[in-house]
């Protein structure tokens, strides 16, 4: 691990550096041709002020003495700056009437500069200075030898400065003296080098190499990842830096077997180390092994046995090493999972006795029906509807209480409970207990705790109603709200509670306390039953105003 690891990070260093001192050298040139490139543009700028001084951009004055003067002096002015810049190999004026002045440049033949790339490129936008780095095929020869590989060009429109059109076109030519002085400078390890391409890929300069031209244009895409590529057998590295101001792209070509030639030699030196101490380990290894592979074997075939159920076997080993203490741990292991078996066991045979008290215990609420059924019957068979229809809300009372042991039940059903127990309650209390239940129908397949207004009712017939001098109402309510919630209400007349025994009430309600002795069990049963149903999403309010009556609403989700 320490030999990869050191072999990556020595890789990473050594392509960084070299990564770090490529974008210096193309920064240099950058800046070389930057620079220069905006003495060409003044120089540009300066002729064209001058050449918009004159008459030389009226065609019309082409007869007039003065315009023959301002022209001489065009000349005389491109001769000074060709002498002193003597990068630049000529200068040449086009108009837009097809004449043209230049020095160190002649027109081959009576075609129109207009239909020519350079002077439309210059006309499309003409407030810009443009680089032309490939100028074969124009009309034009030059007074001095030399290739038309050795030159690129800048253009820029000139306008009539009474009109404001375009008047003609300024053209350059400069040799690569500069561009190949500055990528001179650019040394990158023995074998590498920078070479330019326009915004288009065009080559513009690049010193003599055999791979430069195999070095595809696409592989150019991200200029913040260094590209290794494979060419002619070797491995380089491959970045460039496109230019804001020029659009070059200035590509720097270093060789990947130097980079890591430093590289390979510490990668030998790892791979001898890492051999020898495999070896070392490997010898060690054995030898250690020799001394506790047979414990280890006896212990396997010890769990075999186990694992076809034999747990009476045990391990035999009195020595202090690891695979003794190991051992041990086995067959302590094994005893404890007998013990667990045998609790096991216990526990299945005290599951059946209960399973056979329930089914007995089952007979009882059975017992009830059948003996409320007979009461019904009997009391039908004597013309007692009232004993009917008591027996009747007591039999729906029972049936929605146990509801086959589930925990939830529909509203229709739990509305069906109070309204039962209510009618219970009356038969009890007589004229004393009066009562009043508005539900929306809406709601009666939507699913709440079981038995969830039983306690408030209760309490507000008990701790209301009943303390009432005279008859009481209750009203119970069931409806929607405007939050997308359900309101369940109890409403009473009776005695009602001073605000210390509300906020009483209120705490134990929307707290986490439990409820003192004898105060408050049924509602605490209730905030219970709603927190585990719904969370924190449920709300309970109390309103009371003593001798006045009490309300309690509780807020759920509306849930089905």
């Amino acid at each position: 691990m320490i030999g990869i690891v050191g072999i990556v990070l020595s890789v990473k260093e050594a392509e960084r550096n070299v990564t770090q001192h490529t974008t210096q050298m193309i920064t240099q040139v950058e800046q070389t041709l930057d620079v220069y490139m905006g003495s060409i543009e003044k120089t540009t700028n300066m002729l064209i002020r001058i050449l918009e001084d004159t008459t030389t951009t009226d065609e019309s004055n082409n007869l007039n003495a003065d315009w023959q003067q301002d022209n001489n002096y065009v000349v005389h002015n491109m001769k000074i700056v060709a002498d002193t810049h003597p990068e630049i190999a000529g200068v040449l004026f086009a108009s837009a009437n097809d004449n043209y002045i230049s020095i160190g440049m002649t027109r081959i033949s009576r075609d129109s500069f207009q239909e020519e790339s350079w002077y439309q490129k210059a006309c499309e936008d003409s407030e810009v200075m443009h680089i032309i780095s490939n100028v074969t095929g124009r009309n034009i020869v030059t007074d001095a030898a030399y290739s038309i590989d050795d030159v690129f060009s800048v253009v820029k429109a000139v306008k009539n400065p009474n009109t404001g059109e375009i008047a003609g076109v300024l053209l350059f030519d400069i040799r690569h003296t500069i561009i190949s002085a500055a990528v001179k400078d650019a040394i990158i390890g023995e074998s590498g080098f920078v070479f330019i391409l326009d915004e288009d890929s065009h080559m513009v300069y690049t010193p003599v190499n055999k791979i430069v031209y195999r070095i595809k244009p696409e592989w150019l895409e991200n200029e913040a990842v260094p590209l290794v590529v494979e060419i002619a057998g070797s491995k380089y590295q491959i970045r460039f830096q496109k230019s804001e101001y020029t659009g070059w792209k200035m590509v720097s070509v270093a060789s990947y077997d130097e980079i890591m030639g430093d590289v390979n030699q510490m990668i030998l030196i790892y791979i001898g180390i890492l051999i020898l101490t495999l070896m070392i380990v490997s010898f060690v290894t054995l030898k250690i092994s020799s001394t506790i592979t047979e414990p280890i074997i006896e212990l396997r075939n010890l769990m075999k046995k186990t694992e076809k159920g034999d747990l009476t076997v045990r391990f035999e080993g009195d020595y202090q090493d690891e695979v003794s203490e190991l051992g041990r741990k086995f067959n302590r292991m094994l005893q404890r999972i007998q013990e667990l078996v045998d609790q096991v066991y216990e526990e299945q045979e005290s599951k059946h006795q209960a399973e056979l008290k329930i089914v007995q215990e089952q007979f009882k609420p059975h017992f009830l029906y059948n003996t409320l059924d007979t009461i019904n019957w009997m009391a039908r068979a004597h013309s007692a509807s009232d004993i009917v229809k008591l027996v009747d809300a007591l039999t729906n009372v029972f049936r929605i209480s146990l509801s086959k042991g589930k925990d939830y039940i529909t509203m229709e059903e739990e509305m069906k409970y109070i309204s039962n127990y209510l009618y219970i309650q009356q038969i009890r209390y007589g004229s004393k207990v009066y009562y009043s239940i508005d539900m929306d129908e809406t709601l009666h397949k939507m699913v709440v705790p079981k038995l969830i207004l039983q306690p408030l009712v209760e309490n507000a017939i008990y701790h209301g109603v009943k303390m009432k001098r005279g008859s009481g109402h209750l009203e119970v309510s069931i409806k929607r709200s405007d939050r997308n919630t359900v309101l369940l209400s109890v409403k009473d007349d009776g005695q009602g509670m001073n605000e210390e025994a509300a906020g009483r009430l209120r705490s134990l309600l929307n707290g986490t306390a439990a409820p003192e002795e004898d105060y408050g069990f049924g509602l605490y049963y209730i905030k219970e039953r709603l927190r585990l149903r719904y969370r924190s999403s449920y709300a309970i309010y109390i309103e009371s105003v003593e001798q006045e009556g009490t309300t309690i609403t509780i807020e759920i989700p509306e849930e089905y």
